[in-house]
């Protein structure tokens, strides 16, 4: 069985309107949301064998929040992920070591709700900023995963821990 967390980034600042996109850090409600949830997925994952993060700076930050928290047998940054499309989330996922039984990645929208949407059989509007879905697949190979093999087990937000 394979086990996959998707999150999205924390909430970012858009204070400095001179930094590019890929620069911005988070903003306060990032940094109250990211030790929120890393506690809560500490307590279902306290180990996971790989974290693969986009390289942006507020993705950075918002993985140094679980990293913090949870054993990551390996950790990949990845500037493909920023802001790629559901397609290439999707190649990148199929491309994992079998070795691996638990995957998350630490992206951007809308990819990452298009791809909820696209591997369970929910019909999520948005991921919001530090969301996380857990989901769960019946299948031993990276290749084999499907909406028909996938099972949704959490899909949790910030506010509702609040």
């Amino acid at each position: 069985m394979k086990k996959l967390i998707i999150a999205r980034h924390a909430k970012s600042s858009w204070k400095d309107s001179s930094l590019r996109d890929f620069y911005r850090p988070l903003n306060k409600r990032g940094r109250i949301d990211g030790p929120i949830m890393s506690n809560y997925l500490r307590e279902i994952f306290p180990s996971i064998d790989l974290l693969h993060s986009s390289s942006s700076v507020r993705t950075f930050e918002t993985s140094a929040y679980f990293t913090s928290k949870i054993n990551f047998k390996k950790i990949k940054f990845d500037k493909d992920l920023y802001h790629s499309s559901t397609s290439l989330l999707v190649k990148k996922i199929k491309k994992y070591s079998n070795d691996y039984n638990s995957v998350m990645i630490i992206a951007h929208n809308p990819g990452l709700t298009n791809l909820i949407n696209l591997i369970t059989n929910i019909d999520l509007y948005n991921l919001p900023t530090t969301g996380l879905a857990l989901i769960e697949f019946d299948c031993y190979d990276w290749r084999d995963i499907s909406k028909q093999n996938s099972k949704l087990v959490g899909l949790k937000f910030p506010k509702q821990l609040k």
